[in-house]
């Protein structure tokens, strides 16, 4: 249900591919959920009718939201007041955006829960675990790689999503990337963890027997507060990533020519035109 939840959530909130989501919508989420249940044709026009609802509300309420925040991000970017404070405003203002969408969400997909067959639940967790193993296979695959070696994809990775946003690099960027591959702590576990606690969790929720108001608030509570599931560790070493991750951009950041930062703000100008047009329909 988590990812479902994700899913809807990840459409209304996305970025650079906004129009491509808000156009293609109800087909993204079918071909998705497809994946973890297959829904009666009543469930589908139950679903039809939130969805439509939810994107009426997101255009209407989210979107002057989006363009308001991007053009506070473009003015912090065109006077170069990016650091690590910053970033960590910017950072909660879209945990924000995140979190009034899944509020908004919630209670629309607990009524579909309600509906759920025990085939499709159970079919539903069968799908969940069948990707918790391909993660850890994923994360096997990566422990048996040389030091050397996961450090060289890292740096690929990152050159390549900086490229992405300011185009070419010049050598003290690159140098500024390689500095930092070692500076992350790795979560792949703590992450699965918490999956696999959050699961079951929900496992236990629908086993409970009777859909009824008790059901109803406890399905709410799993999908409004995920993070308690999270560990102690999971969590010291999230707030360590996001640290490390605020200094290597700021570092990026102040490294950058001006020619480059008018690319980021052409960049963000595009998706702040695309949130503007969408607002329109």
């Amino acid at each position: 249900m988590k990812k479902i939840i994700m899913l809807v959530c990840v459409l209304l909130l996305t970025g650079c591919s906004a129009k491509f989501a808000y156009n293609n919508a109800s087909w993204l989420v079918y071909w998705y959920i497809d994946d973890f249940v297959e829904l009666n044709d009543q469930q589908e026009d139950q679903f039809d009718a939130l969805l439509g609802d939810w994107i009426d509300w997101h255009t209407s309420s989210e979107l002057p939201k989006y363009e308001a925040h991007l053009s506070e991000l473009i003015d912090d970017i065109r006077s170069r007041q990016i650091d690590v404070e910053r970033i960590a405003y910017h950072r909660e203002k879209g945990r924000q955006h995140w979190e009034r969408a899944r509020a908004h969400v919630t209670p629309g997909m607990v009524s579909m829960a309600k509906t759920l067959s025990d085939d499709q639940i159970t079919y539903f967790f069968a799908k969940l675990e069948k990707d918790n193993l391909e993660d850890e296979e994923d994360m096997q695959e990566t422990r048996e790689l040389k030091a050397s070696e996961r450090a060289k994809k890292w740096i690929k990775r990152n050159e390549k999503g900086a490229k992405r946003w300011i185009g070419r690099l010049n050598d003290e960027q690159t140098a500024h990337i390689a500095q930092y591959q070692d500076r992350f702590a790795r979560t792949g576990n703590y992450w699965l963890d918490y999956k696999r606690s959050y699961q079951q969790a929900l496992r236990e929720t629908f086993a409970a027997g009777n859909r009824d108001e008790a059901f109803e608030q406890r399905l709410s509570e799993l999908i409004l507060n995920p993070d308690t599931y999270r560990s102690d560790e999971f969590v010291a070493a999230s707030d360590s990533n996001n640290l490390a991750g605020a200094e290597y951009l700021v570092g990026l950041f102040n490294l950058a020519s001006d020619k480059q930062l008018n690319s980021l703000i052409e960049e963000i100008e595009d998706l702040r035109e695309d949130v503007q047009s969408l607002q329109k329909k």
